[in-house]
């Protein structure tokens, strides 16, 4: 994406503007936008296409196992999150239309430099913030998330 921002697409239950997770991406030059299950997910998909797809495994309405195939083959990195315990992670497994299925999986403290060299070449930022930012937005989604569901 020469002289366009990087697109990208955040989907879980929890996600919302103001999240530090989309504050963190809008300083690096991310057009942020949000889905909150896999039905709006497929809507947006077939209307823009996007650079990085950051979605929970498990969406409201299904898993996201399916974006898997859709997203192969076209120029979206994919990466899905999941919670481990108290922990999130992050598991790549589409990057720039190609399945990666055997790469490690991240931790929160992995996932700003993944994202930094995943969008570097598409006009991404860079800052000198910690992973603390993104760790604590991260905290703070799987709170609102667990909230959410009462």
């Amino acid at each position: 994406m020469n002289g366009t921002p990087p697109r990208v697409l955040l989907a879980g239950d929890a996600g919302t503007a103001s999240t530090a997770l989309c504050k963190w991406m809008a300083r690096r030059g991310c057009h942020c936008q949000f889905a909150a299950s896999f039905e709006d997910v497929r809507k947006i998909l077939s209307q823009a296409e996007f650079d990085l797809v950051l979605c929970q495994y498990a969406l409201p309405d299904r898993t996201a196992f399916p974006l898997l195939e859709w997203l192969a083959g076209t120029r979206s990195t994919l990466l899905y999150s999941a919670d481990y315990g108290e922990k999130a992670r992050w598991l790549p497994v589409i990057e720039r239309g190609q399945r990666c299925l055997d790469r490690a999986s991240l931790g929160i403290n992995d996932l700003p430099d993944a994202l930094a060299g995943l969008l570097a070449g598409q006009g991404m930022k860079s800052s000198g913030e910690d992973a603390g930012a993104i760790a604590r937005s991260v905290s703070r989604m799987r709170e609102m998330s667990k909230e959410n569901r009462l």
